[in-house]
């Protein structure tokens, strides 16, 4: 998918119906914070850190994080490989995945129902 296929797509936090995602989307993936790293992946994984006060591991062009909300997995410009990042959506441990086009997000909580969401 290229950036302007995702932006056709793309929805904003107004078509979260689920409170929890639409948290996340507003509080965490498009608040503004003094301090953050530059670069997307970075940013989000730092933003990640600082609200559940947890450390991330980082692999690569991965970090997941193990909250009291759950298991999250940010993975680095998600359509390099597209086969990788559909096996992650398919993947029944993750409830959520969140696609931001240059940063995928995936979500293990067992209160989320499965769902995929494509967001600017």
């Amino acid at each position: 998918m290229n950036r302007l296929q995702h932006f056709l797509r793309a929805k904003t936090q107004f078509n979260l119906h689920s409170p929890f995602l639409y948290g996340l989307y507003t509080e965490v993936l498009f608040s503004r914070a003094e301090g953050a790293p530059h670069g997307r992946f970075a940013e989000v994984v730092w933003r990640l850190e600082h609200r559940y006060s947890v450390v991330a591991d980082r692999a690569g062009d991965r970090a997941t994080l193990d909250t009291a909300d759950g298991r999250f997995l940010v993975i680095d410009h998600p359509h390099r490989d597209e086969a990788r990042w559909q096996s992650v959506i398919d993947d029944p441990r993750w409830q959520a995945t969140v696609d931001l086009f240059s940063v995928g997000l995936a979500v293990a909580n067992p209160r989320l129902s499965k769902q995929h969401f494509i967001l600017r």
